[in-house]
């Protein structure tokens, strides 16, 4: 992944933990840490989309509220994909490999990035 992409991902989760007003990160519970990288690998999966969207030069509409609904659609499918696929395997975290995480991620990134290039193409 991109490091600027998973820089940004991880800012945006510390700000929805913020926004949350939790407390400290250090008085996190483990839920609430599952939580916060849940979020993480959402913010970043959303981030390389986007990116990629903008790198292959996919076609957005001009329309500002459609690409924000755009955007939207995006964060919800991504979202509820991952954690419909991680949400269960979290408490077990350390037996998770890096290899079934990635081909989970990958899984996601790739139907939403069609998704969002398909919407795209046909708004524009």
């Amino acid at each position: 992944m991109d490091e600027g992409v998973a820089r940004q991902a991880m800012l945006e989760a510390i700000g929805d933990l913020a926004d949350a007003d939790v407390g400290s990160f250090d008085t996190l519970t483990r839920e609430q840490l599952q939580d916060f990288f849940l979020d993480f690998v959402v913010r970043s999966i959303e981030g390389r989309v986007m990116a990629d969207i903008g790198k292959r030069g996919i076609n957005l509409p001009d329309d500002v509220s459609a690409v924000q609904d755009t955007q939207d659609q995006l964060h919800d499918f991504v979202e509820g994909a991952t954690r419909g696929q991680l949400a269960g395997r979290l408490t077990g975290l350390e037996n998770l490999s890096d290899q079934e995480l990635d081909t989970v991620v990958t899984h996601i990134y790739e139907t939403a990035f069609e998704l969002v290039a398909a919407a795209g193409e046909a708004a524009t």
